[in-house]
C-alpha cells in the first residue's frame, strides 16, 4: 500500500461508526482505498466522474461507477467519504446535502481535503526548497518537473477553474451539525508519484514532524460530520 493509500486509510478506519457495513466513496479515483476496505470485509461503491479513474478502480475488483455526484444510488450508507474530491465539485452545498440524505442514521461523512486557498508561505518555502532539493539530488523520477510540481500546490486563484476553499467546506458541513476537523499533511502527496516508495514514506514522515513540531504549517485538512439531526 503507497503511503498516501495507508494515510487516508488509518483516518477513515479510526472515523467509521461502529456497526458500518456500507461505505460510499466519491471520487474514488484509481481505487486503491476503495479496494482496500473492500478487502477487510465492508461493502464498497466507489464513484468517479473520470472514465480512466472508474475503470482503473474496476481493475481492483472495486464496484465502481462512472457518476458525476449526486446521482442516483440504491440504499444507504454508514459512512459517505469524499476522499480529495469535495474542493472540486460544482454544488457544494448541494453535494453536502445529498451525501447527509444518504446516510443511515449514525452514520458519518468523512472527508479528506486540502487548503485549496493555498498554504502559508513559510509552507510554500520549505516545499520550493525540498522540491529543488530532490531535483538536484536526482531524487525526482524523470516525467515531471520543479515548476510543474510548484505548480500544484498553488492557490486555487491560479487554477483555471474555482476550487472551494477549507473554509468553505467547513460551513457546508457545519450545516449538518459541528464537525470534527483536523490538520494533516498533504505537500507530500505531489511528490509521491515521483518517488520510490521508501522515499515517499519518509517525505510524508518529515513532513508530519515539521508540522508536529510548528515548523511549517498544514496544508491538508480533514472533517467529520455526523449525519442530519
Amino acid at each position: 500500500m503507497l503511503p498516501s493509500v495507508r494515510y487516508t486509510y488509518d483516518f477513515v478506519r479510526a472515523w467509521l461508526p461502529g456497526g458500518t457495513e456500507r461505505i460510499l466513496e466519491i471520487g474514488c479515483g484509481s481505487g486503491e482505498l476503495a479496494a482496500a476496505l473492500a478487502a477487510d470485509g465492508f461493502q464498497v461503491i466507489a464513484i468517479d466522474s473520470d472514465p480512466e479513474c472508474a475503470a482503473q478502480a474496476r481493475s481492483r475488483g472495486v464496484d465502481a461507477r462512472l457518476m458525476i455526484w449526486p446521482g442516483p444510488l440504491n440504499g444507504r450508507f454508514d459512512a459517505i467519504l469524499f476522499t480529495r474530491s469535495l474542493h472540486h465539485v460544482d454544488d457544494l452545498a448541494g453535494s453536502v446535502a445529498a451525501a447527509a440524505e444518504a446516510l443511515n442514521p449514525g452514520g458519518r461523512i468523512i472527508v479528506e481535503d486540502f487548503r485549496a486557498e493555498g498554504g502559508s508561505e513559510r509552507s510554500a518555502r520549505w516545499f520550493e526548497e525540498l522540491v529543488r532539493e530532490l531535483d538536484a539530488s536526482g531524487g525526482l523520477s524523470s516525467g515531471t518537473t520543479v515548476a510543474a510540481l510548484l505548480d500544484k500546490a498553488a492557490p486555487s486563484s491560479s487554477h483555471d477553474h474555482h476550487l472551494h476553499s477549507s473554509s468553505e467546506i467547513r460551513r457546508a458541513l457545519g450545516s449538518l451539525g459541528e464537525p470534527t476537523e483536523a490538520d494533516s499533511a498533504y505537500y507530500f502527496r505531489y511528490l509521491e508519484p515521483h518517488l520510490t516508495k521508501d522515499e515517499a514514506e519518509r517525505i510524508l514522515r518529515l513532513e508530519l514532524a515539521l508540522i508536529a513540531d510548528n515548523s511549517i504549517d498544514p496544508l491538508g485538512k480533514r472533517f467529520v460530520a455526523p449525519a442530519r439531526m
